[in-house]
């Protein structure tokens, strides 16, 4: 079996509890629980091995052609003009930042299937497990777990690596929601076993 980590939307402007997006409650439950101190342990682990790895981020395009989702919270982004691509809340947070030659995978929704090539990358690396972590819980971790298992992948949630706008947010959706899709697991139990 193949697994193939994604880390999804650990963005400036998302993680940090006075960036664009987090100041509303995620950047501060993100901080809290530690979530980007786990995310680099994971991500540490995976690059000694030589394991696959996929960042993804909400990025657009400086005409927002990228922005697929008809969904209201994207709205605002091209009316305060959030997120594009160049500027600093769209960049990976520095702790998990990219090294040359990592992939990235820029989307315009919440979903990361939707048009991006992430598809033909995990052909590519011949995924077979799909070890999720990201913020928020119950947006793109819970998305993302929704299709991947009915894309016929196993589907790992880190659930310490993930965090909503408000904890109860995050509780239902590692709780109720996520084990419907996949595992449940904390970082270190993971971890142990894939070393």
């Amino acid at each position: 079996m193949t697994d193939v980590l994604l880390l999804m939307d650990y963005q400036e402007g998302i993680c940090r509890s006075d960036g664009v997006i987090g100041v509303a409650g995620m950047g501060a439950q993100a901080e809290k629980r530690g979530v980007l101190p786990a995310a680099a342990r994971v991500l540490e682990k995976y690059r000694e091995l030589d394991l696959p790895r996929v960042f993804v981020r909400v990025a657009f395009d400086a005409d927002y052609q990228r922005l697929s989702s008809a969904s209201p919270r994207f709205d605002g982004f091209r009316g305060r003009g959030l997120m594009i691509e160049d500027s600093d809340e769209a960049q990976i947070c520095s702790e998990i930042a990219p090294l040359p030659g990592e992939r990235v995978v820029s989307k315009g929704c919440v979903i990361p299937f939707i048009g991006t090539n992430l598809t033909s990358i995990l052909t590519k690396l011949g995924a077979t497990r799909l070890v999720l972590g990201g913020v928020a819980t119950n947006m793109v971790v819970e998305g993302t777990a929704r299709v991947a298992a009915d894309s016929g992948y196993a589907v790992t949630v880190l659930e310490d690596l993930c965090a909503s706008s408000s904890i109860e947010a995050h509780e239902f959706s590692v709780g109720q929601m996520l084990p419907a899709f996949g595992s449940v697991q904390h970082s270190e139990e993971y971890l142990a076993r894939l070393a």
